[in-house]
């Protein structure tokens, strides 16, 4: 079997799995070009559109895994519904919290204008200086103006967090888009040279918060990889102001090794770390606020520190929630 044919063949059996792509063969070799260099050199990279759809004609090991993934979105609605009192609560406190930091930090702006309130005081500027700002007129920040891209961790390293991982996914989702803030949601994983991102919803798509709970866990991740395409996505977002927050346990690792000034790049442990924390940086100096939600042990907090400094909180409790997340977005608002 020729590399082109393996190459074939392994983009079947992801798409068998995680679904159909989202973009034509052109437009992925165009993005690899762009995007997969220097530490990610060699990579391959699947954009799934996140259904819940089972080809009948599915055979072997792909089959067992989509039924598998389409058994963990049934568990994840079921785990959900177990607790969905609380989980609404949270939703209802965190979109208040939200909602207080827009009215505190987003405040109205006066501005003079040809058109709007007429304002008394300067139509003598009108009538001898020939200036047809004489109206006043209130500038608000939008909630437009901020856009939020969600983005969770599908590697198997959260495979025992599925449940919890995506009704955090949605509760967030669920109050921003109750704010009105544009919010696009996608899951990441890396699977033999693919880094796979799945979009479960975009930004206009406001009754598809549902889609969360299609998440399911596979394979490794390259979180690096996974900011770096994320940021080229940032270009198709509506808005002046973006922010990006990651529900990940800080742990990159991939098992494709890469070869870098003749030397072997393992991208795992501290590799992973320093080039997660490098795009991470990438990101924020193009004015894009980057915040974690960590999902990880007590062991993976250094990391997590490493790479999103003080911009990440960790949730113990269902009952933190909305306050731990809410702080975390309150804080990027209040920054804007």
């Amino acid at each position: 079997m020729s590399i082109a044919q393996s190459e074939a063949t392994l983009r079947t059996y992801i798409q068998d799995i995680f679904g159909p792509s989202l973009y034509g063969p052109r437009q992925l070799q165009e993005l690899e070009q762009a995007l997969c260099t220097d530490d990610h050199k060699g990579c391959h990279l699947y954009y799934a559109q996140g259904d819940d759809a089972m080809d009948p004609s599915l055979k072997g090991y792909a089959a067992i895994q989509r039924r598998e993934a389409l058994k963990q979105m049934a568990r994840n609605q079921a785990a959900y519904a177990a607790d969905e009192v609380r989980r609404r609560n949270s939703i209802f406190r965190l979109t208040a919290r939200i909602r207080n930091a827009m009215l505190a930090y987003l405040q109205p702006t006066v501005v003079r204008s040809a058109s709007g309130t007429l304002d008394a005081g300067r139509v003598w500027r009108g009538l001898y200086l020939n200036d047809d700002k004489v109206f006043s007129r209130v500038l608000r920040t939008d909630p437009g103006d901020i856009s939020v891209d969600l983005l969770l961790d599908g590697s198997a390293s959260q495979a025992d967090r599925q449940a919890e991982v995506a009704a955090q996914g949605y509760m967030i989702a669920e109050s921003l888009t109750r704010c009105g803030i544009p919010v696009r949601v996608s899951s990441f994983c890396s699977l033999s040279g693919y880094t796979i991102l799945t979009r479960y919803r975009d930004y206009s798509e406001t009754d598809k918060n549902g889609r969360i709970f299609h998440y399911f866990t596979s394979g490794c991740n390259r979180d690096g990889l996974a900011l770096r395409v994320l940021g080229l996505g940032l270009a198709d977002s509506p808005c002046e102001h973006r922010i990006v927050i990651l529900l990940s346990d800080a742990k990159p690792n991939d098992v494709v090794q890469m070869v870098r000034d003749g030397a072997l790049l393992d991208y795992a442990a501290q590799n992973g770390i320093e080039n997660t924390a490098r795009e991470v940086r990438t990101l924020q100096h193009q004015e894009v606020s980057v915040i974690c939600v960590f999902t990880g042990d007590d062991e993976d907090v250094p990391a997590a520190r490493t790479i999103y400094g003080r911009n990440f909180a960790r949730i113990r409790s269902l009952d933190q929630f909305a306050d731990t997340v809410g702080t975390l977005i309150q804080n990027q608002i209040r920054s804007l």
